[in-house]
């Protein structure tokens, strides 16, 4: 439960090597930079720049989207698509590539394309503009006003039409109905140019409004084209457009072969970009460059070894941490116990001087997730799905180890789901040493006793962190009285003994006259007893535990019902049995999905309040490693 050693590394090397050491540094991703104390050297910091490369990997992004249209979409194909390999050592050979000449390609096409789209979204508004004029016969290039009239085209609302009819019978209009809709009627007008003003107010006052001809379209008309021929020849030109879409799309999908390696030029140069922005961490004079950061102790001789190259420019310190430093945390675990470390992780980093509580945890949150799903054909489901997704689809960092994860919280709920609950809602009753159904009150005890002894380790921890940083009078009197307290208390309820009952004594007066640090007798005393008051706590974590028997007999319960419907359905004639596999597979998938969910997050809940509020610091810093990032290939 220790977290791993750090130290902190400061080297000098020649002005010229800094950004070789950097590029060192980052392949083998040994250590966490640290900006230097500049005005306590008295240093100067560079100012790296950065926008060519920002813009360049902008564009990659942006042909990267472009190319990604042509991806294989299964999503088989996709869960277990693998990325792309690079050596680390070859990041600058990937740059001989003439990828500039390709993203302008692709650049092209989609400007191209985009300008294309564009002028068909243009005839097809001017298509929906002349669609309802479609049956006016006139060419539309002799629709002109002469000396002495005006001609006109519109349309006014259906309920205006009475309106306007009466108009025409007293003025000397002449109209024609084009075409009559739901709620418009389009209109061809001649009257008198004389009257022109007269005629625009009263057209104005029946919601009049006038159409006109745009360029494009007396453009593409002939001299005899009507409005019909005009919509024709626009579909004849939208069509010719969408052709010479499909001939840009060809001419971009001819491009997708060199996805792969615009993938690796991206991450390089996103690796290049962190490289230079790092620089600015570091401390500079004309000739010398300064560099400080934290590494894994164990890690310090794999570090000069990889750094023996610059040997002669270079010089390489390593020490302990300060006590005012607060230096990174890195957790250490054995293999088993590895994949707990994300349960840790949700909640938080443990402080320099606390314990990790992962090891402390695993057990527990292996045993409670299996109690909570207690359904072994589930388990066994889960635990197969991991396997199966770790060993073709190959995933890394912290996706591995949380499928790492979910295997071992499969295993413990097909143990605890045999000897508990069942398998898909049907128990092996001769394997069963327990069943939750029948005895609810034996798996109740099970649940309290298992949530004491955590607890009771908990109080154990915090003893043990406080010896840790010599807090002897707290760990050995208060953390020590509330170890002997608790079990001696329980164990006196239960046999009525005096010994236990004197134990109990001995724990509770630790507690009392050790608990409030002060002079004041009677305020140590008082204090004491206000502490002792803390044993409710204690009782309310334990009684917290309950909520295993409730989930468990949840799954188990539902289970059963899934079961009993699908009994039921095969009563039906015909479609019974198609009824009762859709009942028995969606039902049991489902209860599958929020079984491991109620189990994983009570049971995560249980550490995080109940187990970690006994002895957990929180708040410590993650070690980000000065490493290579990968967003689309692996670095080897």
């Amino acid at each position: 439960m220790a977290l791993a050693e750090v130290e902190k590394v400061q080297i000098l090397t020649h002005a010229s090597l800094k950004m070789e050491l950097l590029s060192s540094l980052q392949e083998e991703g040994l250590i966490q930079l640290e900006r230097a104390n500049f005005e306590e050297l008295d240093l100067s910091a560079s100012s790296p720049e950065i926008s060519q490369i920002d813009y360049r990997l902008h564009r990659l992004s942006h042909a990267l989207g472009y190319l990604s249209m042509w991806e294989e979409r299964g999503f088989v194909k996709k869960l277990f698509a693998q990325r792309p390999q690079l050596h680390r050592q070859k990041r600058e050979e990937v740059l001989n590539f003439d990828y500039i000449s390709v993203l302008e390609k692709i650049e092209e096409i989609e400007a191209e394309k985009s300008e294309v789209l564009s002028e068909i979204k243009f005839l097809e508004r001017e298509e929906q503009f002349l669609f309802p004029l479609r049956n006016f016969k006139v060419p539309i290039k002799s629709l002109k006003p002469t000396d002495s009239t005006e001609i006109l085209l519109g349309w006014i609302p259906l309920s205006q039409l009475v309106a306007f009819e009466k108009m025409t019978d007293i003025e000397p209009l002449w109209y024609e109905i084009i075409n009559r809709g739901k709620r418009s009627v389009y209109l061809v007008l001649i009257y008198p140019k004389m009257e022109k003003t007269r005629f625009e107010h009263e057209f104005k006052e029946l919601k009049f409004a006038p159409l006109f001809f745009t360029d494009p379209i007396l453009n593409i008309a002939d001299e005899k084209d009507g409005v019909e021929d005009v919509i024709q020849k626009i579909k004849a030109e939208i069509k010719k457009k969408k052709k010479k879409l499909e001939t840009l799309e060809k001419k971009g999908q001819s491009l997708f072969i060199n996805r792969e390696k615009l993938m690796l030029i991206y991450d390089v140069l996103l690796n290049e970009r962190e490289k230079i922005s790092s620089s600015r961490l570091l401390g500079e004079t004309e000739r010398v460059s300064y560099l400080e950061g934290w590494a894994r102790s164990s890690d310090i001789r794999r570090l000069k070894s990889k750094l023996r190259p610059f040997a002669d420019f270079i010089e390489i310190y390593s020490r302990p941490p300060l006590p005012e430093e607060d230096p990174p945390v890195i957790l250490e675990n054995p293999r088993l116990a590895r994949p707990f470390e994300v349960i840790t992780k949700l909640y938080s980093l443990p402080q320099r001087r606390s314990l990790d509580p992962t090891v402390a945890l695993a057990p527990f949150f292996f045993l409670f997730v299996g109690l909570c799903v207690s359904e072994a054909g589930y388990g066994l489901l889960v635990a197969l799905l991991s396997f199966l997704y770790i060993k073709y689809a190959k995933p890394k960092g912290a996706l591995l180890q949380f499928l790492k994860l979910l295997s071992l919280l499969g295993v413990s709920t097909v143990i605890f789901g045999t000897l508990l609950g069942g398998w898909f809602g049907f128990p092996i009753r001769r394997l069963m040493i327990l069943d939750p159904l029948e005895d609810p009150l034996t798996f109740l005890l099970l649940s309290i006793v298992l949530g004491f002894i955590q607890v009771w380790f908990g109080t154990l921890l915090n003893m043990i962190s406080r010896i840790k940083n010599k807090e002897y009078i707290q760990a050995i009197f208060v953390q020590g009285g509330w170890l002997v307290l608790l079990p001696s208390a329980v164990i006196y309820g239960i046999t009525k003994q005096s010994l236990w009952g004197i134990f109990a004594l001995f724990g509770a007066a630790g507690i009392v006259f050790f608990a409030f640090p002060s002079r004041n007798p009677f305020a140590r005393f008082f204090g004491g007893l206000y502490s002792l008051y803390g044993i409710s706590r204690y009782i309310a974590d334990v009684l917290s535990y309950s909520r295993l028997l409730a989930l468990g007999l949840a799954t188990s319960v539902i289970a059963m019902v899934v079961n009993t419907l699908c009994q039921t359905a095969l009563g039906i004639p015909w479609l019974g049995w198609l009824l009762a596999a859709l009942i028995f597979i969606g039902g049991h998938l489902f209860n599958l999905g929020i079984s491991f969910l109620g189990g994983f997050v009570h049971s995560m809940r249980l550490q995080f309040v109940e187990f970690f509020s006994k002895f957990f610091e929180p708040g410590g810093k993650p070690f980000k490693a000065f490493e290579l990032e990968s967003k689309y290939i692996e670095f080897i």
